[in-house]
């Protein structure tokens, strides 16, 4: 089971995904997450446990940019 902030991420990865229906850029979830006053290196530590649990993964487009695809929703989390 993750804490708060890693269930924050997952909703507005959810919210993302149905919204834009486009992987969602790393960037994106830190300047959220930043506005909510976590620190940026905070919230990538968030993003690799959530990598390492298996709720999200890196998305495999071609860019010099990371983006995140989820692979489960909130509700098994």
């Amino acid at each position: 089971m993750g804490n708060k902030l890693q269930h924050d991420i997952m909703c507005f990865v959810d919210h993302w995904v149905r919204e834009e229906k486009t992987p969602v850029p790393r960037k994106e979830i830190i300047l959220k997450m930043q506005n909510e006053g976590i620190k940026d290196f905070t919230v990538i530590n968030s993003l690799k446990s959530l990598q390492k649990k298996g709720f999200i993964r890196k998305s495999s487009i071609r860019s010099n940019k990371t983006s995140y695809v989820q692979l489960r929703t909130i509700n098994n989390y």
